[in-house]
């Protein structure tokens, strides 16, 4: 079957079919899998490159401890050691205004007796980690370079075609296939939309200082500016301009970029160059209104998309992915079917909560940060300067931030399926 890897007989119908092989998708699918789930993985893309060799790319993630114990149960723990780079310190800058002195305040995460709030890891290295961990598995079919073309769910079971016409039959269809989802689009599920008029600007730089294993977080017009470290004298950036100025920063010499970033830094971190060339995307808020249809669930960014700001969006997605797993698992223990309504019913109650409270507080953040208005200055000025001063509100702050505890299950707990 072109595109596809045969690890197990064709006719064997899988418990469930997950439609999108990005992180979400291949995670749950390596969980699954490492359990005994029968599974079937479908991507458009093709395969990444191998990971003996890779070099990081331009995108990182930084993972909570909560997601890091999620992934290692997808067997890729000693990946995440080797490529990751703790993150052991918060710092938030805002020099919003130039005629007053900056705030530097420094969140640390002994502050909450935690080591670290946890590791920030490249995306691609992420990727082809999850890929060979899946591909190692014999009841886990890829089919990549495909897509789903369609689905008809019934009471047994739903059929799936893909572009190629090849039919599967599945328990249960779970679409991680991104914010333009086909399965979203095919279910029928609405989904609210908001677009900011930024964009978001990545990249990795070396720098001659060391960071410390410190993040640091520039609040300014336009949108705020992260130096997100990583192993050695790097960190990677995530830099939010209004699209117009993102559009002619990425336009820039590479001298001329490496420059105006090196301004922007306030020469925290010392010189600057860049390692990875600069990449931009537009930013949006995007949550669906339900995740789930008959016989179908959706998860990670076919069910919210947010501003890259607390980096939030794998963490969410990652949760999404435990939530689903332990719940398809624990149906199949107990002879039931994955994808009976009370099942997915069970998902989406279970994940409601923490989506849809974790998309509004981000759309929240994101506009008071890039507000430029004096009142909204004083606003966020003074609230940085009250969260960090007031101790007991400090440590409620991070642990929602950084060390939520919202739908923590067994795998975010570290515990077995």
């Amino acid at each position: 079957m072109k595109g596809a890897k045969e690890n197990r007989k064709a006719a064997k119908n899988p418990d469930l079919l997950i439609a999108g092989g990005g992180l979400a998708g291949l995670a749950l699918a390596a969980i699954l899998g490492r359990a005994g789930a029968m599974v079937d993985v479908v991507d458009p893309s093709p395969a990444p490159e191998p990971l003996k060799g890779l070099i990081p790319s331009g995108r990182t993630v930084a993972l909570m401890e909560s997601s890091l114990n999620i992934l290692r149960a997808a067997g890729i723990g000693d990946v995440l050691e080797r490529f990751g780079c703790p993150l052991e310190v918060m710092r938030i800058i805002d020099d919003s205004r130039a005629q007053d002195e900056p705030i530097v305040r420094d969140f640390e995460a002994n502050d909450i007796g935690m080591a670290r709030f946890g590791m920030n890891v490249p995306n691609n290295i992420l990727r082809s980690a999850l890929f060979e961990a899946v591909k190692g598995l014999p009841n886990v079919r890829l089919h990549t370079g495909r897509s789903v073309n369609s689905y008809q769910p019934n009471t047994q079971n739903v059929r799936i075609e893909l572009d190629n016409g090849y039919e599967i039959f599945a328990k249960l269809l779970a679409g991680a296939d991104g914010r333009g989802s086909i399965v979203r689009t095919i279910s029928g599920i609405e989904t609210h939309k908001v677009e900011y008029g930024q964009s978001a600007i990545t990249c990795i730089v070396n720098h001659s200082r060391s960071h410390s294993n410190t993040a640091t977080e520039f609040h300014r017009p336009g949108g705020p500016l992260a130096f997100v470290p990583m192993t050695g004298n790097q960190s990677s950036i995530v830099w939010i301009e209004k699209t117009e100025q993102a559009e002619a920063l990425i336009a820039l010499p590479r001298e001329a970029f490496e420059q105006t970033l090196q301004a922007r830094s306030a020469n925290i971190l010392g010189g600057i160059t860049l390692e990875s060339p600069p990449e931009c995307w537009p930013l949006v808020s995007l949550r669906a209104r339900s995740l789930k249809a008959e016989r179908t669930v959706i998860l990670a960014e076919a069910a919210h998309v947010m501003s890259p700001i607390t980096a939030q969006g794998l963490n969410l997605s990652l949760r999404d992915v435990a939530a689903l797993a332990e719940t398809v698992i624990d149906h199949l223990r107990l002879g039931l079917d994955p994808g009976a309504e009370s099942a997915i019913r069970t998902f989406e109650k279970r994940r409601t909560p923490d989506v849809f409270s974790r998309v509004a507080w981000v759309d929240f953040l994101n506009r008071i940060v890039a507000d430029d208005k004096e009142p909204v200055k004083d606003l966020r000025r003074a609230g940085l300067k009250a969260v960090s001063r007031i101790a007991p509100l400090r440590h409620v702050a991070m642990r929602y931030a950084l060390a939520p505890s919202v739908d923590e299950g067994r795998l975010a707990q570290g515990l077995p399926l």
